[in-house]
């Protein structure tokens, strides 16, 4: 016989928060989001999508009427943008019934208090709760209370240049497939990688799509470390958002576009760069964690592990997360604290994301030695 539902807090209301919140409300447990901001409209560019699998943990097709709009990208996995999989997943989430979004709603804390999870907000309010989860992203807060021996994330020593581009601007369409293509390259030293992608109706016609690049770049560590996103012992505490980005910055990247990217890609990169609220540039991080939950505290998604986008697992990772998580809080049983099954969770996860984390950090240490030559 399965336990009473507790009551559960999950912190973060981005892609992982809100995948382990359908997750759960598909299985019966009935979740509380908090979210500092208000609903977000933009974040991220492509990610890599594992449909069936979505499907699975958060009991929703996204093939299905409302579809998330996708393209082909490799064997088969699909690309999607992250504002369409975040709307595409909040617009679930909102709907679903045992969810509850509360967003504008900022945690400073959180710690084990008795036999319940407390959480501290910015505006001096409080909350107490049977569990708290943590899907608040690569400097989760929810972490520092699991693990405060190791909180940050660690540098992995390069930064993406990240831009998603409406075609409809660019002087000619990108010369590809209206389903779209995912184009890698390494040139002198830099990792290039674009794809076209659906437009932000979903639409795939020729003209009407958006085009996304992620611009691999050894070369900013002074750069990190003068905005103050790095510290002196190469953990990252920012990233450097759009807006942010100074002209000299981009300057230098302009005039490397001609020498390193085909005609067919050029000019988006440009108009990308040259967009101060479009250009992010994302430093990469690893993180392996020692723990993935303490009493009544659990993290995942980012939150529990970071690995490089060269692996193409991060959202993945986060899915499974959800999927085990969420299956074990169902089958938590009469008289159990809520603890057991979280414990449960970490001895299932961790020995695989800490694998994931050292596959992510052989791939960073390759291009690292590619990139920097001899």
């Amino acid at each position: 016989m399965n336990a009473p539902h507790s009551q559960i807090v999950i912190v973060g209301g981005s892609l992982a928060g809100l995948t382990l919140a359908l997750a759960c409300a598909s299985r019966g447990v009935p979740v509380h989001v908090v979210e500092r901001s208000a609903r977000r409209v933009q974040g991220g560019d492509s990610l890599s999508v594992d449909l069936p699998a979505l499907a699975a943990t958060v009991g929703h097709n996204p093939r299905l009427h409302p579809i998330l709009p996708v393209v082909p990208a490799y064997r088969d996995r699909h690309l999607t943008t992250w504002p369409a999989l975040y709307s595409w997943l909040h617009d679930r989430a909102a709907e679903t019934p045992g969810i509850l979004i509360e967003e504008g709603k900022s945690v400073t804390s959180v710690a084990n208090v008795g036999d319940r999870a407390q959480l501290l907000f910015s505006d001096g309010t409080e909350m107490v709760a049977d569990a708290v989860i943590g899907a608040d992203g690569y400097r989760s807060t929810v972490r520092q209370a699991i693990a405060p021996d190791a909180p940050l994330a660690r540098h992995a020593g390069y930064v993406v240049w990240r831009g998603l581009i409406d075609e409809r601007v660019l002087g000619r369409p990108i010369p590809l497939p209206a389903t779209g293509g995912l184009w890698i390259e390494f040139v002198e030293g830099y990792r290039l990688v674009a794809a076209v992608l659906p437009g932000r109706d979903g639409s795939l016609e020729v003209g009407h799509r958006q085009v996304t690049f992620a611009w691999f770049d050894v070369h900013r560590e002074a750069l990190l470390r003068r905005t103050n996103r790095l510290t002196a012992d190469g953990y990252l505490v920012g990233t450097l958002g759009p807006g942010t980005i100074d002209t000299e910055v981009r300057e230098e990247l302009l005039a490397l576009v001609p020498r390193l990217w085909p005609a067919t890609w050029a000019e988006a990169v440009d108009v990308g760069i040259r967009s101060t609220d479009v250009l992010s540039g994302a430093p990469i991080a690893e993180y392996e964690p020692s723990r993935l939950s303490a009493g009544r505290l659990a993290i995942v998604g980012d939150a529990a592990h970071v690995v490089s986008p060269m692996t193409g697992r991060g959202f993945a990772t986060g899915v499974e997360d959800a999927a085990v998580l969420s299956r074990l809080l169902a089958d938590q049983h009469v008289g159990e604290s809520v603890s057991a099954p979280l414990a449960r969770y970490e001895a299932a996860r961790l020995p695989f994301v800490r694998a994931l984390v050292n596959h992510s950090r052989r791939i960073s240490a390759d291009y690292l030695r590619y990139a920097r030559g001899p």
